[in-house]
């Protein structure tokens, strides 16, 4: 989490162990920061701008930072849901469901919905995929359970649902997504990309370390 001022910045960063507030000249370090992520490596994983008081930086990261391979992929997506499922991203919007969606260019249209929703019971981490297109047959049926969707709902979707409390449940979703995908036929992560990123209906969201292409690729300052 930082505030911005037109001559400093104020940083708080950390984990679940301890946490680090530094002040940091403005210019320096967002010029530091751009030149991370231009070269590939990057400063955060998401940012959350909720449009506060303080100085705009002029810089937005959103970029489009592709995993290389499966493993990274999954491995990346695991990873962001455990940050939203807690931390910094529970103090910038408390309440705040998180969620995104996830269009495959081999099955295009066809839309995956990723959340996490601190409202509902147990604080669920949750998949949805659009499955209209497929006549539901008992086959069908046994096709997305062994990809690990639970059930279909009313509209034709097929879910899972994992309570927050389960610690394993950030990296069960990832392997769910990344499983899906290729059962569609994606062959690498190029070709999924990440739309309608929001926390709440306040500000915006940007996920350069989501682990694929990402719509918009930057910020409104680009």
């Amino acid at each position: 989490m930082r505030w911005h001022g037109s001559e400093r910045i104020l940083l708080l960063s950390g984990d679940h162990g301890e946490a680090l507030l530094s002040a940091h000249e403005a210019k320096a370090f967002v010029q530091e920061e751009y030149s991370r992520f231009d070269s590939g490596s990057l400063p955060y994983t998401w940012q959350l701008d909720r449009h506060g008081p303080g100085h705009d930086h002029g810089w937005t990261f959103n970029g489009h930072a592709a995993a290389n391979g499966w493993a990274q992929t999954q491995e990346d997506l695991a990873q962001i849901l455990v940050s939203w499922g807690g931390g910094t991203r529970s103090l910038q919007a408390p309440g705040d469901g998180v969620s995104f969606a996830l269009w495959a260019s081999r099955d295009w249209g066809r839309t995956m919905i990723v959340s996490y929703q601190p409202s509902q019971t147990d604080r669920e981490f949750c998949a949805f995929i659009d499955d209209r297109g497929h006549e539901q047959t008992p086959e069908r049926a046994a096709h997305m359970r062994a990809r690990a969707w639970q059930d279909l709902d009313d509209t034709g979707s097929w879910y899972t649902r994992l309570p927050e409390t389960d610690p394993t449940a950030p990296a069960t979703l990832a392997r769910l997504i990344v499983t899906d995908l290729r059962a569609r036929g994606t062959v690498i992560s190029h070709q999924v990309t990440a739309w309608d990123i929001s926390a709440g209906d306040h500000g915006k969201l940007w996920v350069p370390g989501l682990g694929g292409d990402v719509h918009p690729r930057r910020g409104e300052h680009f």
